[in-house]
């Protein structure tokens, strides 16, 4: 055997480390490419509120709920949500909560362009009304979720910024504000996903827009705030200005 040439052992051996070098190369690619992943901040939805052009990405669940971001806490966020001005409707229906001798019969409608499911507002919508503390609370009127529009059928609309203000004419919603129109009940997307600063919580913000403006559909108006450190009446424009009241979702809550 030539001197100069490795034996077979030696050969054999070559190819095995170089195979072992290359799997633990691999490895620690592997594991640094899992670090960057999770270090990585999470993707952005573009006109969500944020420090800059695009604010948090929507949650992965079926009916997305929105962060609040600081930008959305110190001022009332617009955003340029697009406006279809198609909606899907509400394919559950539900009893009301509670027995009433009037009952109000209403539908759900999400415009498209709003990342919310009809049945899962329908279902919180309803959650709030069939409520102790809500209207139904005095057992005077209760409501039922139908799925079918009809005469006398209120209809709860979640709406881009742009068609709230079309369905609220002749009243001035700014992009910014709900209403109640008639027999419709008009709810400003951007203020169920991103609420007011006058509220630090989402669900009790959404309780008072659904309140205050079935509070419109049962006759009542505007209320002020009755005494600093009071909580705010319903029927008070708390998503403008407290006025020195503490927020409160609830018409039974104030009296």
């Amino acid at each position: 055997m030539s001197p100069t040439q490795p034996d077979a052992a030696s050969r054999a051996i070559e190819p095995r480390q170089r195979l072992i070098g290359l799997a633990i190369i691999v490895g620690l690619a592997l594991v640094v490419g899992l670090i960057v992943a999770a270090l990585r901040p999470p993707a952005v939805t573009p006109g969500a509120p944020g420090t800059g052009p695009a604010g948090p990405a929507a949650s992965t669940s079926a009916t997305p709920t929105a962060s609040i971001p600081q930008a959305a806490r110190e001022k009332v966020w617009t955003s340029d949500m697009a406006a279809t001005g198609k909606y899907a409707l509400n394919g559950i229906v539900l009893p009301p909560g509670k027995s009433a001798p009037s009952t109000k019969k209403y539908v759900v409608k999400v415009e498209t362009s709003v990342p919310q499911q009809a049945d899962d507002v329908a279902r919180q919508v309803h959650g709030i009304l069939s409520d102790e503390r809500s209207w139904v609370g005095y057992g005077k009127t209760n409501f039922e979720l139908v799925a079918a529009e009809g005469t006398g059928v209120l209809t709860v609309y979640l709406a881009s910024p742009k068609t709230s203000d079309k369905l609220c004419q002749p009243a001035k919603t700014e992009g910014k504000w709900s209403c109640r129109s008639g027999n419709n009940i008009v709810l400003n997307a951007d203020r169920w996903l991103y609420m007011t600063p006058t509220y630090s919580d989402l669900g009790d913000y959404r309780a008072y827009m659904v309140n205050h403006e079935f509070g419109h559909a049962l006759g009542l108006g505007h209320a002020k705030c009755p005494r600093k450190g009071a909580k705010a009446p319903v029927m008070m424009q708390q998503s403008i200005s407290l006025d020195g009241c503490v927020p409160n979702a609830w018409p039974r809550t104030s009296d």
